[in-house]
C-alpha cells in the first residue's frame, strides 16, 4: 500500500485557508496513487493556542464535511489532525476518514504537551483511549506529537496487532533531532511501519521542524527536509513485515511478568 505524510505550514485560525492547502495536497496524493494520506497536528485551525481557544468550538462541522468529501471524492483514506469539540471540551484529535467519506477512527491525544513554550492544557482536555483501525487489510495505530515520548502507547498498539503507526505532529525545530530519533525507535522496537507528518514554518509560539518521515520496521527512513511543504511517500509491504518479525521475533521475546514486578515494587518518586 502506498501512503504519504503531508508536510504543511498553516495559517492560525484561518480554517478556509488551511482547508485549501489540504485540498491541494489531497489532489497531489491521489495523483501519486496513494491509498492513505496523513496530515499534521491541528491542520484545520493551525497549531496556535489563542486561535484554537477562540474558534475551536465553531469549525468542526465544516471541517468534517470537507475532509469527508475529499476522502470520498478521491476514494482514499485521509487521516488529519483536527480540533474536535465534545462534551468534555476541545480535544487535540486525529480523525481518519475512509474512501466512502465515513469516519473510520477518532483518536483524542492522550498526552497533552505542557512546557515553557506551549501549554495545551489551557485549551484541550486529554483523551483516555488507545485507538486503532483497519484499512485495506492493514491495522493502523493513531497518535499525536507529544505521545511520541511515551513508548507504552506504541507497544500497546503493536501488541494489539498494529502493523503501521500514524503520527500527526507539530514538532518544534529546536527539538527536531529528538523527533527523528524517537520515530525511528518507535518503528524499530515495535517492528512496525511508522508514518509521521510534521509541520513546517513558524506559527504561534515556535517554528516547526519539518522532517516528516516514513520508517520501515527494519529502520530504513524516507525523510523530508526542514523547510518545504510536500509529500513524503512510503509503501507498506506485509510480506516484508512478516519476514522482519520472523527473523527477529522480539515481540515474542518480551518478559512481561518481570516488567510488571518491577513496576509494582517501584516506590521511587520521579
Amino acid at each position: 500500500m502506498k501512503i504519504a505524510a503531508v508536510q504543511l505550514s498553516g495559517f492560525p485560525g484561518d480554517v478556509r485557508g488551511n482547508l485549501d492547502k489540504i485540498r491541494a495536497a489531497v489532489r497531489v496524493g491521489a495523483e501519486a496513487s496513494c491509498r492513505l494520506l496523513l496530515f499534521p497536528e491541528i491542520a484545520d485551525l493551525g497549531y496556535d493556542m489563542p486561535a484554537i481557544a477562540l474558534a475551536g468550538h465553531d469549525w468542526w462541522p465544516r471541517v468534517r464535511d470537507e475532509l469527508s468529501g475529499l476522502a470520498r471524492e478521491h476514494e482514499l483514506c485521509l487521516a488529519c489532525g483536527v480540533c474536535l469539540p465534545g462534551p468534555g471540551g476541545l480535544a487535540n484529535a486525529l480523525v481518519a476518514f475512509g474512501p466512502k467519506g465515513d469516519i473510520l477512527a477518532t483518536y483524542r491525544k492522550i498526552h497533552l504537551f505542557t512546557a515553557t513554550d506551549a501549554d495545551e492544557t489551557e485549551v484541550f482536555s486529554p483523551g483516555d483511549e488507545i485507538v486503532c483501525f483497519d484499512f485495506e487489510g492493514i491495522h493502523f495505530g493513531l497518535s499525536v506529537c507529544y505521545d511520541l515520548r511515551f513508548p507504552e502507547l506504541y507497544r500497546a498498539q503493536a501488541l494489539g496487532g498494529c502493523q503501521a503507526l500514524l503520527l500527526a505532529s507539530a514538532w518544534p525545530k529546536a527539538r527536531i533531532d529528538i523527533w527523528q530519533t524517537l520515530c525511528t525507535a518507535r518503528a524499530l522496537e515495535n517492528q512496525c511501519y511508522l508514518l509521521g507528518a510534521n509541520r513546517v514554518g513558524s506559527q504561534g509560539a515556535f517554528p516547526f521542524g519539518g522532517r516528516s518521515l516514513f520508517v520501515t520496521p527494519g529502520g530504513e527512513i524516507t525523510l523530508a527536509d526542514e523547510m518545504r511543504e510536500g509529500l513524503t511517500l512510503g509503501s507498506i509491504d506485509l510480506a516484508e513485515l512478516t519476514d522482519i518479525r520472523r527473523n527477529i521475533p522480539a515481540l515474542n521475546h518480551r518478559r512481561p511478568e518481570i516488567y510488571a514486578e518491577v513496576a509494582c515494587n517501584s516506590t521511587r518518586s520521579l
